[in-house]
């Protein structure tokens, strides 16, 4: 089962990737870089209204019938923005990326919370650094494949690969093995209420953010690379081996360091990468980069899904990953955004530099005001 929740993971972030580099192509189809990032942002707009139905959803239906229902709407959302983009419909096209925010953050959820119910204290660690490889492979898998297919005219081909991804995915959904949890039918969930007097869930929520802010400019790379004229995949590429690397060759160093000690300064490792990004003009600097970005993320989303099972009790697992995934959403919407405003006025490079400067300080802010108390507190 654990194998399986894997690939539903992976194949879910497959799915979410394709669209890293649609940028481009959508400007390239008259968009401009406001309507680019409005067509990235409104994904992660859905995902945030949608995080809690997600913890609902599986607590009432269960992990199977949940990812079941997920990939399948997820099939066909793709589906209507292939369409959509052919016939040059840009409303249609927008309420489909919509829809398959809703969808995918269903089915992120369920993933998430069912890794985080299967797995003890002591195995918790280990076990999210390895699952988590599952959001970093698409960066060195499906990119390369898409930019690929883009380069040899096959924009069509491009916006159908969706389609078949999410159509694994429901394969993989019907070998599904239900939880405890559910099979015994748990009333005693617990709420939201309850979850939010947790000491530490707040901070922890605060730090994603922050995260999130400096990981979504993953969004954002396709327009710099091609400002700069380089392979967008030399940047991904190198995440993705980084991050892969220290999840699984790297997660005893992990593992010796406090967990509380390591969720900040992670994410303000990934903004010190993005503002050197930004006065980068060759490939090599692209994959020094990468890889510096790829160590932040690598070790810090796994740290703060683990600290959700750290943090708070099973019967809160659910909506604490809800709640988690949800405010992590924020960065996912508001930086491109921000991209979008910002890019017109001082070029891509001046963006990355704003944006990796804000999670760059914002990150120390939090690691020395909020973590460290914390972590002296509990260590006394």
């Amino acid at each position: 089962m654990i194998l399986l929740v894997f690939l539903a993971y992976y194949g879910i972030n497959c799915f979410i990737n394709v669209y890293f580099i649609f940028g481009p192509l959508y400007e390239k189809f008259g968009a401009s870089p406001g309507e680019v990032g409005l067509f990235l942002s409104i994904f992660y707009m859905a995902m945030i209204a949608c995080r809690p139905l997600g913890s609902l959803t599986m607590e009432r239906a269960g992990i199977r019938k949940t990812l079941m229902g997920s990939s399948l709407i997820s099939a066909a959302a793709a589906a209507g923005m292939a369409i959509s983009l052919a016939w040059s419909l840009s409303s249609p096209l927008l309420f489909f990326r919509a829809v398959s925010g809703v969808s995918a953050s269903i089915f992120i959820v369920a993933t998430v919370a069912y890794q985080s119910m299967i797995l003890d204290e002591k195995n918790r660690g280990w076990g999210f650094a390895l699952f988590t490889t599952g959001s970093m492979f698409p960066l060195a898998t499906v990119i390369p494949l898409s930019e690929w297919i883009l380069k040899q005219g096959y924009n069509y081909v491009y916006m159908w690969l969706p389609v078949l991804v999410a159509a694994i995915c429901f394969g993989i959904s019907c070998i599904m093995k239900e939880t405890a949890q559910v099979e015994k039918k748990e009333k005693a969930w617990g709420t939201y209420s309850e979850l939010f007097k947790i000491k530490g869930v707040p901070t922890l929520y605060l730090s994603g953010i922050l995260m999130s802010v400096a990981d979504s400019m993953t969004l954002c790379v396709a327009m710099l690379a091609v400002d700069r004229g380089v392979s967008v995949s030399y940047f991904m590429i190198s995440v993705s081996v980084a991050a892969v690397c220290i999840r699984t060759l790297g997660f005893k160093v992990m593992n010796s360091i406090p967990r509380l000690l390591l969720a900040a300064p992670s994410a303000a490792l990934m903004g010190l990468s993005v503002l050197f990004l930004s006065f980068s003009s060759t490939p090599f600097f692209f994959v020094i980069f990468g890889l510096l970005f790829g160590l932040g993320i690598g070790m810090g989303y796994p740290t703060h899904l683990s600290l959700i099972g750290d943090i708070v009790p099973i019967k809160l697992h659910p909506k604490a990953t809800g709640g988690f995934l949800l405010f992590y959403d924020f960065g996912w919407v508001a930086t491109p955004l921000l991209f979008g405003a910002i890019a017109p006025l001082f070029g891509a490079s001046g963006a990355f530099r704003a944006i990796g400067i804000v999670a760059f300080a914002c990150s120390a802010a939090i690691q020395y005001f909020l973590w460290m108390p914390m972590w002296r507190e509990r260590k006394s």
